[in-house]
């Protein structure tokens, strides 16, 4: 529990800079964001999109934790090679979407936020994919000293 406590605190890290980065647009940005795409307007507010992306990145550190509490390893561990899969799908859209679109005209600090969003997805899969259970020695020792005594009470 205490990896996964480190692992939300970076993650809110992550998401406050992404936060700062992408509020940073560019004044076309933000003309077009006030005028003609008004959904966007969350990203103006560096703290609203940081809580927008730490909301993300907990939601994905809430079902890789569910999922490897209640399933096999071979199968949390799939899950989290398909969702890098789709990250990596996601960051390459990302890229073409921002050196092709009407986004290339966005701060370098607006792209470097969204790239910086996609980095911390990337450790939290990886970290779900790589890093194993702690092994329950300790219970397992109880379990030897209690099976040695009879009720809990030493027969030496």
């Amino acid at each position: 529990m205490k990896n996964v406590t480190i692992l939300g605190l970076v993650q809110a890290l992550l998401s406050l800079i992404s936060g700062i980065l992408i509020s940073k647009m560019s004044f076309i940005g933000k003309i077009g964001i006030s005028t003609m795409y008004r959904e966007y307007t969350i990203f103006k507010t560096w703290w609203k999109t940081a809580l927008l992306l730490l909301v993300i990145q907990l939601i994905l550190i809430t079902v890789l934790q569910l999922f490897k509490a209640k399933v096999s390893v071979s199968f949390s561990r799939l899950l989290a090679f398909l969702l890098i899969v789709l990250g990596g799908i996601g960051a390459y859209f990302t890229y073409i979407d921002f050196t092709t679109t009407s986004h290339k005209m966005m701060k370098l600090s607006f792209h470097l936020g969204f790239y910086l969003f996609w980095v911390g997805w990337f450790i939290t899969c990886f970290y779900y994919l790589l890093f194993k259970k702690k092994k329950k020695e300790d219970n397992i020792q109880q379990d030897i000293l209690f099976a040695n005594t009879e009720a809990g009470k030493d027969i030496s």
